[in-house]
């Protein structure tokens, strides 16, 4: 992306979120789908939603109309199938923020909804920085949704997810 802290911050946020998919695929269809009443109701429809939002933020900065998304389609995934989907979703918005770090000043106005029109409101006007610190807010938000769900359902996370945690686990040996 040629800018070290966006690399850093958008690599960290991916392996986070990876690790915390991977954690997930030991459960079974029925405990990703089981109500728990935090974030998007479960498990599966939190981490769908998440991934759902890298789409909606890659066609954001992509600035084309955003297309379907996959938590909006009301069928449940299976472990795999979020992963599929978050690779696919991780490679397109990291390839978007490379782009639009090349071209625009992270002060740019980018419009923050669903079409650019000639009509927008100033407040879905924000600028490209806020855009990014808006999108690892997001999954950060959604990720501790998910260690809170795994709690309830008695799986201890063994990752905290922290940038410290990153830094030690990928950092090459010396």
């Amino acid at each position: 992306m040629n800018n070290p802290l966006i690399d850093v911050l958008f690599t960290y946020d991916s392996w986070a979120t990876r690790c915390l998919l991977e954690e997930c695929r030991t459960l079974t269809q029925d405990q990703l789908e089981q109500p728990l009443k935090l974030g998007h109701g479960n498990i599966e429809r939190t981490l769908v939603h998440l991934i759902g939002s890298m789409m909606f933020f890659t066609d954001r900065l992509n600035r084309i109309s955003p297309r379907t998304r996959p938590d909006l389609d009301n069928i449940f995934r299976t472990p795999e199938e979020l992963l599929y989907l978050f690779d696919m979703a991780n490679r397109e918005l990291h390839e978007a923020i490379a782009k639009t770090v090349e071209s625009h000043s992270l002060t740019d106005i980018l419009n923050w909804t669903d079409q650019d029109t000639d009509d927008i409101d100033p407040l879905d006007q924000i600028s490209y920085a806020v855009a990014l610190a808006q999108m690892i807010d997001h999954n950060i938000h959604h990720r501790t949704q998910v260690t809170d769900m795994l709690s309830l359902l008695g799986i201890d996370n063994p990752l905290d997810g922290h940038p410290f945690e990153w830094e030690e686990t990928t950092r090459s040996p010396s």
